[in-house]
């Protein structure tokens, strides 16, 4: 856990492995080092056969935007209001509000680098 918190501050990507068994229309949470410590919680998405990851803060009130099958197989949604996000940009769905934070992804054989 150590390495991965100090890849984080290095900005070396930080290899999540298994995302090859994620679906299509799906999101899976994952952190990255401790989210109570300054680490991140993101959202790795797979739309249109790519992984794309989005921070899970929603930027409008600081609910999490969920994990599981994204709506229409393509928006991330925070519960708190019902807010989508696109997981390719970050853009908010019809609705006024910021864009949610993504990260560069790179899937691999053994998993997705992300630089978070």
């Amino acid at each position: 856990m150590i390495g991965r918190i100090l890849k984080l501050f290095r900005g070396a990507p930080v290899l999540v492995p298994g995302t090859s068994a994620l679906v299509e229309g799906e999101a899976r949470k994952v952190d990255i080092g401790d989210p109570a410590a300054g680490g991140r919680q993101i959202l790795l998405c797979r739309v249109d056969g790519e992984v794309h990851a989005l921070d899970s803060l929603c930027p409008h009130e600081g609910g999490r935007i969920s994990a599981g099958p994204l709506t229409d197989g393509r928006l991330a949604v925070c519960p708190l209001h019902s807010y989508r996000f696109d997981p390719k940009t970050g853009k908010a769905v019809g609705v006024s509000c910021k864009a949610a934070r993504t990260y560069r992804t790179r899937e691999g054989a053994s998993g997705t680098d992300v630089w978070a």
